[in-house]
């Protein structure tokens, strides 16, 4: 189908999203279409357009024909359109696009993105899951970060756990003060600073010209903003 070049393409899927959903459309019809819609789906995984081929699956209602078309070259694109479409569907199609999304993830064991997934759908089951299925001790730990951060907490079993007391400490946010006080202390923003600590205007080796007090409304402005910038912490 390729051999018509992209614009026909094209054209083609959106006469398909058009034909499929015409009530007088019978099985036949519709098993047809679904089929020159895989060879397009194909096609479009092949030549970078990978947000066309998820557009004619959802139009399709054939979401879950897409995994079989994704594979390690595309899928961060893939999964990154099907995320940005979740807030403009309805229900259940939200649901359906991260489910897909978690599948894919899942798939290519990415598993941070694929538990961000599982909690944006609410499952704990499937939070469970993802975190059973990783078996990196580095993983583990930051999986156990975004959880804790979301105030969610899981009970591990320490036969399958070696660390999980380490990570249900992490889930419990038992260390987090800890945390921020040695990423202060390696920002060095312990102590409150002035704004000339950051613009460090001594060492400019530059001649001032005209009066000093030029532009001051700007200045102090200028001072609101790097003031609340350096001391928000």
């Amino acid at each position: 189908i390729g051999n018509w070049g992209h614009e026909y393409v094209r054209h083609i899927s959106g006469e398909i999203g058009r034909h499929i959903n015409e009530p007088d459309t019978n099985i036949e019809t519709r098993n047809a279409l679904v089929a020159l819609s895989k060879e397009i789906v194909a096609y479009d995984m092949t030549h970078n357009t990978e947000s066309e081929a998820c557009d004619l699956l959802m139009e399709i209602e054939c979401l879950d024909l897409l995994e079989q078309f994704v594979d390690a070259s595309c899928y961060e694109r893939v999964c990154l359109y099907l995320i940005s479409c979740v807030p403009y569907v309805p229900e259940p199609e939200d649901k359906n696009l991260l489910k897909t999304s978690l599948n894919l993830y899942y798939k290519f064991e990415v598993y941070p993105l694929a538990l961000r997934c599982a909690v944006q759908l609410n499952d704990m089951e499937l939070v469970q899951e993802v975190f059973s299925n990783c078996k990196d001790p580095a993983v583990q730990k930051q999986l156990a970060f975004i959880l804790g951060r979301q105030q969610l907490f899981l009970e591990l079993d320490e036969e399958q756990f070696p660390d999980a007391e380490e990570l249900m400490e992490i889930m419990s946010n038992v260390h987090l003060n800890t945390n921020f006080q040695s990423l202060a202390r390696e920002l060095d923003i312990m102590e409150p600073k002035v704004p000339e600590d950051i613009y460090k205007s001594h060492l400019e080796n530059v001649r001032p010209y005209g009066p000093a007090n030029v532009d001051s409304a700007r200045q102090n402005l200028a001072a609101y903003f790097v003031n609340g910038f350096v001391n928000c912490a």
